[in-house]
């Protein structure tokens, strides 16, 4: 029988270093405070967000791509032509030390458009806190650069970036619908 965590699959060095860096050393770092879901400001995330530049999307497609090939041998019930795998669209977060960055504990449903699989992507680890925490902390997932966290968009995945200490934290976030 399959535990829940089961489901929450972290697949390493899915995403060249040396892409990871690119996109982190860009000059126009132009991002703007990150929102939830009703488009509001609010204390529940402390972060910033920008769409990821247009230079980087064909070669994050290509992880993407890699990471559903992943999660459908791991997750039968994922098969291709069973859900439809169209991306969101790729967003750069970054998390600040120096303002304790963070998003608390939520879901990634949205009814809008629905979800079915949450991405993120982690472009650093030269960071402390910021851990990618399940389940209020009961199973954390090491954060290591190059890597992508996967798993399904629902309630039952109740999940949180927990404050970022020292440095700064950058991933890609992207959703399956």
């Amino acid at each position: 029988m399959m535990k829940i965590t089961d489901y929450i699959k972290c697949y390493n060095n899915i995403i060249d270093i040396e892409l990871c860096n690119k996109i982190i050393s860009q000059k126009d770092l132009s991002f703007y405070p990150a929102t939830t879901g009703d488009g509001k400001l609010n204390t529940h995330r402390n972060c910033y967000n920008k769409p990821l530049e247009n230079k980087f999307n064909d070669d994050i497609f290509k992880v993407v791509g890699k990471i559903l090939k992943l999660y459908s041998q791991d997750q039968p019930w994922f098969q291709k032509g069973s859900v439809r795998t169209e991306d969101t669209g790729y967003h750069h977060l970054l998390y600040l030390g120096s303002k304790k960055g963070e998003y608390k504990e939520h879901v990634d449903h949205f009814d809008l458009h629905p979800r079915v699989l949450s991405c993120s992507l982690i472009l650093n680890d030269n960071y402390e806190g910021g851990d990618f925490s399940f389940f209020g902390g009961e199973y954390i997932v090491p954060k290591k650069a190059g890597s992508a966290v996967v798993f399904p968009s629902n309630f039952c995945f109740p999940h949180a970036v927990l404050p970022v200490t020292n440095g700064d934290r950058h991933a890609i976030i992207t959703w399956i619908h």
